[in-house]
């Protein structure tokens, strides 16, 4: 087993860490580290649930769902975060039995994709807006039907999709794996997509969120969710919304 550095509490619960983020654990541990997705995961997760992590990094929320007995899929396609994400479930084994780590990039076609990072690879920015510049890499892809056939048929409580500015091109394709049900937490990088060249920022999101009309929309805050409309989604700096189905049987926590 991988020696722990430190032992960090989140929330309720406690991990084992082995990475090397010291400076992000410090927030983790002093409660300034989205107290607000915590709380989601918590009103939509449990024992038996299942739990997509795509841009798991070095599996915080990953590790934090399968405390809570979630079975975890953690989606993560830069090398280095992948590593530290392997040595922090190699400090938990008893979580580890309930994470399974695909080492791929979501991407809209199931192809390959070009990333890079701002600094270096490993520190939570990597993205494909970043290809060429920086340190850069090419991840082996995995298209949004041929993830949800890895579920076996199972519907996801929760998906989480934080790929820092990628995620514009791969939401049209996410129906196969939300399906008309999964609730989806979703990270928005506008700035990062007009730093790559978009000249109109507004319209590309409007664009990505398209097939999800009929959803509601609540924006993920440190004190809880606000109800919002999907419109405000293109008008808002960056932020984390929660998108439920009011048809489907998932969880939506309350504001």
């Amino acid at each position: 087993m991988t020696r722990a550095a430190r032992r960090v509490a989140i929330g309720a619960h406690a991990i084992l860490v082995a990475d090397d983020q010291p400076t992000f654990w410090n927030r983790v541990e002093a409660g300034t580290w989205e107290p607000g997705t915590l709380r989601v995961l918590e009103a939509c997760l449990g024992p038996g649930s299942l739990f997509v992590d795509i841009g798991a990094w070095v599996g915080t929320l990953s590790l934090y769902a399968a405390s809570l007995g979630a079975e975890v899929v953690a989606l993560e396609a830069d090398p280095r975060a992948l590593d530290q994400l392997r040595r922090n479930l190699d400090a938990n084994p008893l979580l580890a039995e309930r994470v399974r780590v695909i080492g791929r990039a979501l991407s809209a076609d199931g192809a390959a994709v070009g990333m890079g990072a701002p600094r270096k690879a490993g520190d939570s920015m990597s993205s494909t807006l970043l290809a060429g510049r920086g340190e850069t890499w090419t991840s082996p892809g995995i298209g949004a039907r041929e993830l949800a056939s890895e579920l076996g048929g199972r519907r996801p409580d929760l998906v989480k999709l934080d790929i820092e500015g990628g995620e514009y091109a791969v939401l049209p394709t996410l129906g196969p794996l939300l399906g008309s049900g999964s609730p989806l937490l979703l990270a928005l990088h506008p700035e990062s997509l007009g730093a790559s060249g978009e000249a109109d920022v507004a319209a590309a999101t409007r664009r990505a969120l398209a097939g999800l009309h009929g959803r509601d929309v609540a924006r993920v805050e440190a004190g809880g969710l606000v109800p919002a409309e999907l419109g405000d989604i293109a008008a808002a700096r960056a932020a984390e919304w929660l998108l439920t189905s009011p048809d489907g049987e998932a969880t939506r926590p309350s504001p």
